[in-house]
């Protein structure tokens, strides 16, 4: 699931269960298919040990080169052997860092966290776990939606979260609505069996109850908010405002400092012409897809039919637009003048 889903665990304090592979000075995940490398806060295990590695998990293509929250850690070393010394593209070489490691074997008995660690030692078994019914993800425990049913939702437990399918949360003395944050937090006993598809695990459910929490499940307290992160900008933009003579058939693009989310653009682009006043009336607003490249943090919005020729267009992205851990981008404005 990690590296199915980087962009959602990119920053984020990640649990797995992995062998390590100690390479000179440089330990990283064994059998990962692309580098994970590991620096440590404690030292791990040698080389072969497996157990529970902790840390925080950051795609090294996604940092900028003078981020100050990294200045603690010389990455030379590993780039040196995993870039040739070079910075690497995104979704190629990650790291955990401020790593800490307990010497484990992988859970046998089925808990919402061993199934979230180990899914391929559970995979098409039946079993029963209890955990904190969480809606319909509606605190983002998971990357991904599963999208199999109206009733879907999502349990968590300990450092653990699967979805459930094929029950709709509700019996004796219990309705519960996946949609409703009000109705969170209940703990369940869900039946039924293990099941993957790509990286997404679930249960396919054929039972659910209302539990006791676990003697072992951590008591929920309200810390103080952490700071938020800096808010998203608009750093570049293909016209630049104000722009004249811009070519009708070219794509306008708007770059962002930081990883938006692609959903939150969605319905949120305007594109109009604006009449001078005085003048005729402007033309019909033109027909175009509005498309987020991640690898870029930009939007590219294309045109169905070049645009009309010497007409001022005004580009606008509504407020509602969010990065992935829900900062907000300031309502932006983009004109220029096209040319004939």
């Amino acid at each position: 699931m990690l590296l199915g889903s980087t962009v959602f665990f990119h920053g984020r304090s990640v649990a797995l269960h992995q062998k390590l592979l100690v390479e000179g000075d440089l330990t990283r995940l064994a059998n990962a298919p692309k580098p994970i490398y590991v620096l440590w806060k404690d030292r791990g295990g040698g080389d072969g040990a497996e157990g529970q590695v902790r840390g925080e998990f950051w795609d090294l293509g996604r940092l900028e080169s003078g981020d100050g929250r990294f200045a603690g850690y010389d990455f030379t070393r590993l780039l040196e052997v995993a870039s040739r010394g070079r910075r690497p593209a995104r979704d190629q070489v990650f790291v955990i860092l401020g790593a800490t490691f307990t010497p484990a074997e992988i859970p046998r008995t089925p808990t919402v966290r061993a199934i979230a660690l180990a899914p391929q030692r559970f995979a098409d078994q039946t079993v029963k776990v209890i955990g904190r019914f969480k809606g319909r993800n509606l605190y983002g425990d998971l990357p991904q939606p599963l999208a199999k049913g109206k009733w879907d939702f999502v349990i968590q437990s300990a450092e653990g979260a699967l979805w459930v399918t094929g029950v709709r949360p509700r019996g004796k003395d219990f309705d519960l609505d996946p949609g409703k944050r009000v109705d969170t937090g209940r703990w369940v006993e869900v039946t039924g069996v293990v099941k993957q598809e790509g990286a997404t695990t679930y249960l396919d459910a054929t039972a659910i109850a209302l539990a006791a929490a676990p003697e072992d499940a951590p008591v929920e307290v309200m810390l103080p908010d952490a700071p938020p992160a800096p808010a998203p900008e608009v750093i570049f933009s293909a016209p630049v405002e104000d722009d004249t003579d811009v070519n009708r058939a070219s794509p306008v693009r708007i770059q962002f400092s930081v990883d938006m989310d692609p959903k939150s653009i969605r319905d949120r682009v305007r594109v109009t012409y604006v009449g001078r006043e005085g003048g005729p009336s402007p033309p019909p607003p033109p027909v175009f897809t509005a498309t987020y490249l991640d690898a870029s943090r930009a939007v590219e919005i294309k045109f169905a039919q070049p645009l009309a020729p010497f007409q001022q267009v005004k580009v606008e992205l509504l407020e509602g637009i969010s990065t992935l851990d829900r900062q907000l981008l300031k309502p932006f404005t983009l004109t220029f003048l096209t040319g004939r």
